[in-house]
């Protein structure tokens, strides 16, 4: 049997190509690096040791929180997070969470990078409060200012990013801004690249988020509270549920290109 090559034409390769690059990215297989190779690290939080001591603290209930070696995006390691119904070691909705006093502040610009994978076993509720990174303000316990989180207001949930920012009043705050990350699929690594110009002032302030080598937010916005620094959150944190969930951290890092 006989196949003869003919050339592609230029558009119907390139649409194959996107395709191809398209089918690839949500696999997992794919991943553009978004990051320089020559990146600086400034602080690893990515479970390579074995353990939890990479953190300053946790907010889960015994058990919850276990360092695996499968499945990983990097290295030997990562983190399962559990939470169950009733799920409370702290004040707030349920969780299991690690916290790093990552000490940013305004003025100060920070870069970080991590992945995150979401099982068949993970499932959020309805609505918004289904968040698995934060960047909680340092002084009250108002909700924190930047917050990645599942939106399943719809019946096809998606990743969001939330910023809310500025003077605040009764927790109620100056600034609201929403992004959609695109749409969530089980058993799929999401590779999530960020920087953030910390300040409560909109014309200082700025984001950007790339998803799997694509840029979701690119933003000139307010990212703190005024008064107030941050620091990192990650695990899940939700509203009370009947039902128990999972999900899986690794590689989170902060960088200097």
């Amino acid at each position: 049997m006989r196949f003869d090559l003919v050339p592609f034409r230029p558009r119907i390769r390139g649409r194959i190509v996107r395709r191809a690059l398209a089918l690839l990215a949500c696999s997992g297989a794919f991943i553009a690096v978004t990051a320089p190779a020559e990146a600086r690290v400034l602080k690893r939080l990515d479970f390579e040791t074995g353990s939890l001591g990479q953190w300053t603290s946790k907010q889960a209930l015994p058990g919850r929180i276990d360092v695996v070696p499968s499945p990983v995006r990097q290295g030997q390691f990562a983190s399962r997070f559990t939470v169950k119904p009733g799920d409370h070691p702290v004040a707030g909705g349920e969780r299991a969470e690690l916290m790093f006093w990552s000490h940013e502040r305004a003025g100060k610009t920070s870069w970080w990078r991590w992945s995150t994978y979401f099982p068949k076993g993970f499932h959020p509720n309805r609505g918004a409060w289904n968040v698995f990174t934060q960047w909680h303000q340092t002084g009250d316990s108002c909700v924190s200012p930047v917050r990645f989180l599942v939106d399943r207001y719809s019946s096809r949930p998606r990743l969001r990013l939330d910023i809310w920012s500025g003077r605040l009043s009764s927790c109620n705050p100056q600034y609201k801004h929403s992004w959609s990350l695109g749409r969530l699929h089980r058993n799929h690594w999401y590779n999530f690249v960020v920087k953030f110009k910390w300040s409560p002032r909109a014309s200082r302030g700025f984001v950007k988020v790339s998803v799997n080598g694509r840029t979701r937010v690119h933003r000139h916005v307010a990212t703190l509270y005024r008064g107030m620094g941050v620091y990192v959150k990650q695990g899940f944190y939700r509203g009370n549920s009947s039902r128990t969930t999972t999900i899986i951290h690794d590689g989170l890092q902060r960088f200097r290109p």
